[in-house]
């Protein structure tokens, strides 16, 4: 079972299910601070092994300008040509969030800017452990073009992953190729597959 419920400023969820044959407690609230700051948590008990899991979040989230006004003068054009268009109240914003993994041990910081609303977003993320002083770090991009979708990723080992999916029509439902590539230099290996999505 599960129950949402929530005010102006904040959400909360409660969950009740089964998991490796015992009952599984969930919860998590979210609380905004100010219009861009929110804090939060998230928590699941599991009765089969008594374990206690926690998820600690802070998200800061600032607006940032992309274009000129002589861009956003063209815009409105541009829809009324049935164009596509960000969704509704989409606009270019930054977004930085600290998150805290108490049953990993695991901290992460992610930043994730989008430049032009559903079309490019640029992202970066540091994970790190305090108690193993182990860390990665990530840098992606993500470009969305009107039949198609490029997701860009390097690590801080050099590896270097590229998927491309495009549609293979432009209705709904229609099918999808994908290409994917993967690169590690440091290993010296190279991977490359293929996909098609029927129905998806």
């Amino acid at each position: 079972g599960e129950l949402d419920f929530g005010g102006n400023t904040w959400t909360g969820n409660l969950k009740y299910g089964s998991m490796g044959g015992g009952i599984v407690f969930g919860c998590n609230y979210f609380q905004g601070i100010t219009d861009r700051l929110s804090v939060g948590g998230e928590g699941m008990y599991v009765a089969a092994n008594q374990n206690l899991l926690g998820n600690y979040t802070l998200k800061y989230k600032m607006p940032a300008k992309s274009g000129t006004e002589e861009d956003e003068k063209v815009l409105p054009k541009a829809e009324e040509k049935g164009a596509s268009s960000a969704p509704e109240g989409g606009e270019a914003s930054s977004t930085t969030t600290a998150n805290y993994n108490s049953g990993q041990g695991m901290l992460s910081l992610n930043y994730a800017r989008v430049v032009t609303p559903g079309r490019v977003t640029l992202g970066a993320e540091l994970q790190c452990s305090p108690f193993s002083l182990e860390s990665q770090v990530l840098l992606g991009a993500e470009f969305n073009l009107t039949r198609s979708k490029i997701n860009l990723c390097v690590d801080g080992a050099g590896r270097m992953q590229s998927v491309l999916e495009t549609k293979l029509g432009m209705v709904p439902g229609s099918p999808a190729l994908n290409f994917s590539a993967e690169v590690d230099h440091g290993k010296d290996v190279m991977r490359f597959g293929y996909g098609l999505n029927i129905g998806g």
